[in-house]
């Protein structure tokens, strides 16, 4: 290993160097991104970044893009598992400020999922791929969808929450508000984070007046 990839791995000592490497690699892609448009960064960006030879990405990735999509489904995957954990576990708290808290939680998903894939228009070849990449997950959308509509279902279970209700439709509406939200965020006027979390309290509470179980 060459002093300057021995560098790059300095305090992953214990990890497969391989593996190791190829992480740090998706690391230094995700830095870059933060600041940095798609289409402005170079392979030599990222190398630096990492403290690396330029040919050493080629190692462990295709080209530039590969690179860059293992890094957008690394920072997806972070965000969907603080999402998913988020799920509220039925008949424990108020059934609203459930909805709201993972409403919350689903807006800085999708908030970040939103500016990513306009920013990838310029870029079809790799947008496509980021979409079939989110939608093949165990952890994609569709899956945090179902997760939610089961807990809408074990809470109609329980009769604190009307079995009349359709879970699916109620769930794709506060799934689509947090997308409406995110559009309007940052494609309209700027808004205070707090006035986003108002506005989805707001949601969930009209939703609640047709979710709300009549012995409540």
């Amino acid at each position: 290993m060459s002093p300057r990839r021995a560098k790059a791995l300095h305090g992953r000592v214990g990890d497969d160097p391989a593996a190791a490497l190829r992480a740090h690699l998706i690391d230094a892609a995700e830095r870059l991104m933060a600041h940095v448009p798609f289409s402005a960064i170079k392979t030599r960006d990222i190398a630096r970044e990492a403290e690396v030879s330029d040919g050493v990405l080629y190692n462990y990735f295709q080209d530039k893009n590969d690179l860059i999509l293992a890094a957008l489904l690394a920072r997806y995957s972070s965000l969907a598992a603080q999402v998913e954990a988020g799920i509220p576990t039925p008949g424990e708290g108020a059934i609203e400020d459930n909805l709201t808290a993972f409403a919350t939680s689903l807006m800085r998903l999708t908030g970040e999922i939103v500016p990513t894939f306009a920013g990838l228009v310029s870029e079809p070849a790799l947008l496509h791929r980021l979409a079939e990449g989110i939608h093949g997950r165990d952890d994609s959308p569709a899956h945090l969808q179902r997760r939610l509509v089961e807990y809408v279902a074990a809470e109609q279970r329980l009769g604190r929450i009307s079995g009349d209700v359709d879970s699916t439709a109620a769930v794709a509406l506060i799934m689509g508000a947090c997308v409406v939200l995110n559009l309007t965020t940052h494609f309209g006027p700027a808004v205070d984070p707090g006035a986003e979390e108002e506005q989805l309290r707001r949601i969930v509470t009209t939703l609640m007046r047709g979710l709300s179980s009549p012995a409540r």
